[in-house]
């Protein structure tokens, strides 16, 4: 039986780190990874649009309404999911692109019944358009994509190897953290994921892989190590979380 992931990736897999350029070479890589884990492996895919337009910065800048830039960013996704649609497809994945903004033209609407009936036609789908509101993040969209697929897992692919007790590209003393509880998260408030998001997956108890989409066979690495990246699962007995300060003074 195949696990079933939903992948989140950002939008900076289209950009050359080095000279900030459009590139297809990772998302190429990434759809030839994919399709060697097809035997083992099913995947729905959120993808960002920060490539193109951050509604929190590039809005900010603009002096937009912070609802307009949230609209923009989720615009942008939308252009990330065609381009992924028509790589993966040229690499022989084929794929329904989802809109949670209405774009007949671009994609299809996202309900149980058309999910279901991706998956009955062996299409990996792509999710576009957030989760067609503003002010949620494409981190909450990914746990609400992934309850929606039925994912065994979320894998985050990111900018770094895994979770750290602080941003490692600004802190050379931030130690690594290969496991940790969803309430653990939400109270040392690591940045890694929004708590929106830690806090649906908590409820459904979803867990969640986050690692480098930059490293080489990074998917395949995820597939065949449990270690490889960071995990976010239910609470053990490991786990010294205060109560205080959760879900309004609820116990944990």
């Amino acid at each position: 039986m195949r696990s079933t992931i939903l992948l989140k990736v950002t939008g900076e897999i289209f950009t050359d780190a080095a000279t900030s350029m459009p590139t297809s070479v990772l998302a190429r890589s990434l759809a030839r990874q994919i399709k060697k884990l097809a035997d083992t492996h099913h995947f729905g895919i959120v993808i960002g649009g920060g490539n193109f337009f951050r509604g929190s910065r590039h809005g900010t800048a603009l002096g937009l309404n912070a609802s307009v830039g949230h609209q923009i960013g989720m615009l942008a996704t939308m252009m990330n999911g065609l381009t992924l649609k028509d790589l993966f497809e040229q690499e022989g994945l084929p794929c329904t692109l989802f809109c949670a903004v209405p774009s007949a033209q671009v994609g299809t609407a996202i309900s149980h019944q058309t999910i279901t009936e991706a998956r009955a036609a062996g299409h990996y789908m792509i999710f576009t358009g957030g989760t067609g509101n503003p002010f949620f993040t494409t981190d909450t969209t990914a746990v609400l994509r992934g309850l929606q697929i039925q994912a065994d897992e979320i894998w985050k692919g990111t900018l770094v190897d895994g979770i750290f007790s602080a941003d490692p590209k600004k802190d050379p003393y931030a130690a690594y953290i290969p496991h940790i509880s969803y309430e653990k998260a939400l109270f040392d408030n690591l940045g890694i994921l929004d708590a929106t998001a830690i806090t649906l997956a908590r409820e459904h108890a979803l867990p969640i892989r986050v690692f480098n989409i930059f490293k080489e066979n990074a998917l395949l690495n995820a597939a065949l190590a449990a270690d490889f990246g960071s995990r976010i699962c239910p609470l053990t007995n490991n786990d010294n979380v205060s109560q205080k300060g959760y879900y309004h003074g609820r116990a944990i």
